[in-house]
């Protein structure tokens, strides 16, 4: 999976993600469709898909904790994962590109790469979306580009998301005044399942605030820029961490110990715990676990992940054991 990979600069850029709000022609937006209306919008999508790369699946006929677990790969918002009347997801084989049916929007198409890959990105959403809207009209003005139900994204209705790891500069007390130099920037920075979610495991998406009057070109520009200056600074706080080697090497070993011999991790704990491994990883202090392999735990050790690797449902504190047990055979 991207989210397990190892790319552009991935010491400090876990994922990037681009995205399109789209609405057909002849549909009220969403918060004002009927149901019928919901299910012949995804039967006119379904129609129109290339069924060699692409699947569509209702997501009634996904079962809750699967539904949630895609929530905990960033596949889907929280708000869609319970829409089961009226919801559908197309996917590629490897999610790769994946589009909500019905979200806030009747299409909510994003395309995800690993590490700091922007232009990857945006030519798989591109040529994905320019493919559909072959076949499909989009809703839009000539004055105003593509119409959306929110009015903040309008124009483009492109969003450029990159998720970075900023343990250091958190340690170091820095991170408030770099995440609001950011924003003093034009980008809005949210936390690791996005707008009204913190920076769980010190983790935060850096995206555009705006898609009206700038061009898709300048609002990657602009992303890359502040993000490549967030990296420049995570990685000069992590190396004056390093001045002082035997304090973060002990606390990072500390972590590692209790992650190779605990025998009950809650999903709180864990997110912390792997983020400061993810950390010695990067750093390099910690040498026989790899940074995917770190990756893939911090992802697969949430409570709905987890169960779909298990395989079977399980109480709160049996759940703790296993993620325990998990993460332990993981990184032996």
């Amino acid at each position: 999976m991207w989210w397990k990979q190892v790319s552009n600069d991935s010491d400090v850029v876990v994922s990037t993600r681009i995205r399109y709000a789209r609405n057909l022609s002849g549909y009220n937006f969403p918060n004002h469709i009927t149901k019928s209306d919901s299910l012949k919008l995804i039967d006119s999508i379904n129609m129109v898909l290339d069924k060699k790369e692409y699947k569509l699946f209702k997501m009634a006929d996904i079962d809750e904790i699967t539904r949630h677990s895609l929530i905990e790969q960033h596949i889907i918002s929280k708000e869609f994962a319970d829409n089961v009347e009226t919801g559908a997801i197309v996917s590629n084989n490897d999610n790769t590109l994946v589009a909500m049916v019905n979200e806030e929007d009747h299409l909510r198409i994003q395309a995800f790469e690993s590490g700091l890959n922007i232009e990857n990105c945006y030519n798989k959403l591109s040529s994905f979306t320019n493919k559909l809207e072959e076949k499909l009209s989009f809703a839009s003005n000539d004055d105003y580009g593509y119409l959306t139900a929110c009015p903040t994204n309008v124009g483009s209705g492109m969003r450029v998301s990159v998720m970075v790891h900023l343990p250091a500069l958190a340690r170091l007390g820095y991170l408030t005044k770099i995440l609001e130099e950011a924003s003093s920037m034009g980008v809005a920075v949210r936390g690791l399942y996005g707008e009204n979610t913190t920076g769980d495991g010190n983790m935060f998406q850096i995206s555009n605030q705006k898609n009206f009057g700038e061009s898709e070109e300048s609002t990657m520009i602009k992303i890359k820029d502040v993000v490549y200056s967030i990296v420049i600074q995570e990685r000069k706080a992590r190396n004056i961490l390093l001045e002082n080697s035997i304090q973060i090497e002990d606390e990072i070993y500390r972590t590692y110990g209790v992650l190779k011999n605990a025998r009950l991790v809650s999903n709180e704990e864990s997110i912390k715990l792997l983020s400061k491994l993810r950390l010695g990883v990067a750093m390099g202090i910690i040498k026989n676990v790899s940074l995917d392999k770190v990756q893939g735990l911090i992802i697969n050790s949430n409570t709905n992940m987890l169960k779909t690797i298990l395989k079977q449902d399980m109480s709160e504190y049996e759940e703790n054991i296993k993620r325990a047990e998990y993460i332990r055979r993981e990184i032996d």
